[in-house]
């Protein structure tokens, strides 16, 4: 005998009712897993390649010179043999930290300089300092907050005023804020100046000067700094990247958010086939001012830290690679290619960090709606 069709409609619905919970539950359980063997694996294979002896281990693998301090110039005792006069360089967060370590290395080796920086009186001081350094007068400051999408526009104006090409750019400033800001655009803070300003609107807005490069026989090349902390996480969706609640606000996955979104970025870039290479690398665990501001004493965790040059001299390193040493769009650590994710089991890649193809489509399509391109 059949049963009657509302009986079997609520055995038809329960059973609905109860994949779906076995499912969520199941989802729930792999993202818990795949947070957790992201979170471990990070924080051992940080403690292994991240630090000062990681540093110091790689560094005895090269096979090309380096140099023991940045303001080391070109053809002396010590200097790494590379010669970048007549190269334009652009470095954000340039006044302080990596930023002002690798404008030091780049006016040491004869480059035109542009530091952008927030802070008029800081960025003399840097300036000054790295003039006295290095005797090239020809570092120049661009005044500019790159979370602020106004003052990149701006920016970028003054550098295309100055000059007909951009050799290097690196999108190196950004912040690890403790507590929720905006900018007047009413974006969130550090997404701002690490991504959205500071990362996509800055190179946008730079490419015809990076194209012009290229179309001289040069080399150019874009380097988004990024961190290790974003192996920790994917991209997450565009309404949780951009509204994060002040409330329930976690600086350190916002940095993380934005830091793998420069990974994607330079990913994307190196897909349009411009003559310009895309890099992401970033200087492992180095002793800078935002870590103690972010981290304070909690800083001991990533002891011993590296030392200012220790972590940008692989950064640095780009700007005398040639292109067919590197790999277009490639993520680095001390000259070497690395995994983007690490949250598998025994340290393989795993899925937890992976973005789809559509999130990505959406990211990079929101990215250029909010910036007005």
């Amino acid at each position: 005998m059949r049963p009657p069709l509302v009986v079997s409609a609520l055995v038809l619905s329960l059973s609905t009712f109860s994949f779906t919970v076995a499912l969520s539950i199941t989802e729930r359980l792999n993202s818990i897993m795949g947070a957790g063997l992201s979170t471990t694996q990070w924080y051992a294979y940080g403690k292994l390649h991240f630090t000062q002896k990681g540093y110091i281990r790689h560094m005895g693998k090269y096979t090309t010179p380096v140099q023991s301090s940045p303001s080391i110039a070109r053809g002396v005792k010590g200097a790494d043999g590379v010669d970048l006069d007549g190269k334009v360089v652009v470095i954000t967060g340039a006044n302080s930290g990596i930023g002002k370590t690798l404008s030091m290395y780049t006016a040491a080796k004869g480059a035109n300089v542009y530091m952008i920086c927030r802070s008029k009186e800081r960025a003399e001081m840097a300036r000054d300092e790295i003039v006295k350094a290095t005797s090239n007068n020809a570092v120049n400051i661009v005044l500019a907050d790159v979370s602020e999408l106004d003052q990149v526009k701006l920016a970028v104006k003054e550098v295309e005023s100055k000059e007909a090409c951009v050799d290097v750019l690196y999108c190196n400033a950004g912040k690890l804020l403790n507590d929720r800001q905006t900018t007047s655009d009413g974006n969130e803070t550090t997404v701002a100046a690490h991504l959205i300003g500071g990362s996509y609107l800055l190179t946008k807005l730079c490419m015809p000067l990076l194209k012009a490069s290229a179309a001289k026989g040069n080399d150019p090349k874009v380097i988004f700094v990024t961190s290790g902390g974003m192996l920790l996480n994917k991209l997450p969706a565009w309404d949780v990247l951009t509204n994060q609640n002040p409330e329930t606000y976690d600086g350190v996955k916002a940095y993380s958010y934005a830091k793998r979104g420069q990974v994607i970025l330079a990913e994307e870039f190196a897909k349009e086939k411009t003559g310009i290479t895309f890099l992401s690398a970033h200087p492992g665990w180095t002793a800078t001012d935002a870590v103690d501001e972010a981290f304070g004493s909690n800083k001991s965790l990533f002891e011993p830290l590296r030392d200012l040059w220790s972590g940008a001299e692989g950064l640095a390193w780009f700007m005398g690679a040639k292109k067919d040493e590197l790999i277009n769009g490639g993520f680095y650590l001390d000259r070497k290619p690395q995994s983007k994710h690490l949250a598998g089991l025994f340290m393989t890649e795993g899925s937890f960090t992976k973005n789809s193809r559509e999130e990505i489509n959406n990211f990079m399509s929101n990215l250029k709606k909010m910036v007005g391109l």
